[in-house]
């Protein structure tokens, strides 16, 4: 353990992968041999430029104020993090040489590369370390649920740095491979430099960005891993209409485009290469217990059995997106085989559901629901709409930036229902973290569920996925006997539509990893 630590069996997510053209053969597959990865091709242009359409933009280069790992993308290529995860779950080393977690999971120490720096010359050391674990579990931070459990940070030496923790690891690992794990130039954070521009360690560096429409990106001179700079430059687009974003990759504006579910045979049939990956993301929507009537449990189970998430499937991503009343993907170590999709837990009875709201005193309850300025969400709002109007909800759908959503949501408190999709770190205890627990950014009723509390402590107290999974089956019984304000609907399997020049690829958790990206004359 002390170079890498296997989790895959922790991390695996189930693949459904599509592909065609001429892309080199996969390096992977699904059971039925379809390719989940491209693989680097031999003929690649180093001096090729990448362009790449996303449906959500980086509205900010501090990864602390991130409030959705949709904006990754656009960090991926500027900002390096202490640990890594590969495209088959591995955990392995980044900025760290080495990482050993203790014995008794209480801490763990990392060693750290030597000799580099950040953008604007600030030496990569452990106190920088230090200073950016610390400044992710402070107050200015939106990302602090993902590392709840980091105590201390006590520096070693210069190249050594040591994690307390309380409880146990966790998902601790996993975070340090995603956005806790980021380093920022702490002479940037601290003079506010991140607010014009990142400030970090990568394989790129920006050179121009437009807010709301591209980044553009060219090669950090000297970067210590040259295998992660097959293309010289990169320009990334945000084009929030699907349609938008797969017409530009058909007239060739593009090299590469996020898909929605639905557009994934229109893809394949275009003769575009499609990875198509199920993980972490669950799409869901939240209430505020706060709000009345949402603080009964009751009315929460009615919510659940209002929505026909086999519906929202089919009608919305072809049937891209596993309907499941379980908040975790099916081989994460907090799925409840028992359980398992939970369809007749929870069955789609707008009739019953309306039966016990009016018996909680509920016939009619006007409710704003935020949504992301993305099509495939504001689509999903009018779904709740129209389905939670069979219960007496009358939902107005008011789509919203990422920043503005959260704002509303979970900061002034004014919106009593958000919807959107998980996104960023695939590990049970970093969804309850962000999502549940009383001191989640997406709680924003602060909810005690005392059982749900007892049992994410004990399924976080070990990295070893068979010794978690029994607690969290203990964990979803409690769900489902008291369901929380957090409703699951699908599991989404994230999308990527490339031409036949486009090799390099891979995609941890579902979403698109272009650490190794070529494209080929």
């Amino acid at each position: 353990m002390r170079v890498s630590v296997k989790i895959a069996a922790a991390l695996a997510v189930t693949l459904l992968v599509a592909g065609c053209g001429d892309a080199p053969d996969s390096g992977s597959s699904d059971a039925d041999g379809l390719p989940t990865s491209v693989p680097l091709a031999d003929d690649y242009d180093p001096d090729a430029h990448l362009t790449w359409a996303h449906n959500t933009f980086a509205f900010d280069w501090d990864p602390i104020r991130s409030v959705t790992g949709a904006d990754l993308p656009f960090f991926d290529p500027v900002y390096d993090r202490l640990l890594n995860q590969t495209g088959d779950g591995e955990i392995v080393p980044m900025l760290t040489e080495e990482f050993t977690p203790a014995e008794d999971n209480k801490s763990i120490t990392l060693k750290l590369r030597d000799g580099l720096t950040y953008s604007d010359g600030t030496p990569f050391d452990a106190e920088s370390v230090k200073f950016n674990l610390e400044r992710t579990t402070g107050p200015d931070s939106k990302i602090s649920g993902e590392v709840y459990q980091l105590e201390s940070v006590e520096v070693i030496d210069p190249l050594t740095v040591k994690i307390n923790v309380t409880g146990s690891l966790g998902s601790l690992v996993t975070a340090l491979a995603a956005r806790p794990g980021i380093m920022v130039s702490p002479a940037a954070a601290k003079s506010g430099a991140l607010d014009k521009g990142p400030v970090g360690i990568g394989p790129y560096q920006v050179t121009n960005s437009v807010p709301g429409d591209k980044v553009d990106y060219e090669k950090t001179p000297d970067y210590w891993d040259p295998d992660a700079q097959h293309v010289a430059t990169i320009t990334y687009y945000l084009m929030t209409d699907d349609q938008t974003r797969i017409n530009a990759l058909k007239t060739g504006e593009l090299d590469g485009a996020q898909l929605s579910g639905d557009q994934i045979n229109t893809a394949l049939n275009s003769d575009f290469n499609v990875i198509s990956k199920a993980g972490s993301p669950m799409l869901y929507f939240a209430v505020n217990t706060d709000q009345e009537p949402f603080g009964d449990p009751e009315v929460r189970k009615a919510l659940n059995m209002a929505v026909d998430r086999e519906a929202v499937s089919q009608g919305l991503f072809d049937g891209y997106c596993t309907p499941q009343i379980q908040p975790f993907p099916a081989d994460s170590p907090g799925y409840s085989k028992k359980i398992g999709d939970g369809l007749d837990v929870f069955p789609y009875d707008p009739a019953q559901a309306k039966e016990i709201l009016e018996s909680k005193g509920v016939t009619s309850l006007d409710v704003r629901v935020v949504t992301p300025v993305v099509t495939l969400y504001t689509a999903f709002g009018e779904v709740l709409q129209q389905q939670l109007k069979e219960i007496g909800l009358n939902i107005e759908v008011r789509p919203l930036s990422p920043v503005e959503q959260v704002q509303q949501f979970s900061i002034d408190k004014t919106a009593k229902m958000f919807e959107s999709a998980t996104t960023g770190i695939n590990d049970p205890d970093a969804l309850y973290g962000r999502y549940v627990s009383p001191e989640a950014l997406f709680n924003p009723g602060n909810e005690e569920y005392p059982e749900l509390n007892e049992y994410a402590a004990a399924g976080a107290a070990d990295i070893d996925p068979a010794k978690r999974a029994p607690h969290y089956e203990d964990y979803m019984d409690a769900w489902v006997e008291s369901p929380p304000h957090f409703v699951p609907v699908c599991s989404v399997e994230l999308a990527q539509g490339f031409t036949d020049k486009i090799s390099g690829l891979d995609s941890p958790n579902g979403r698109m990893l272009f650490r190794n990206v070529a494209k080929s004359e």
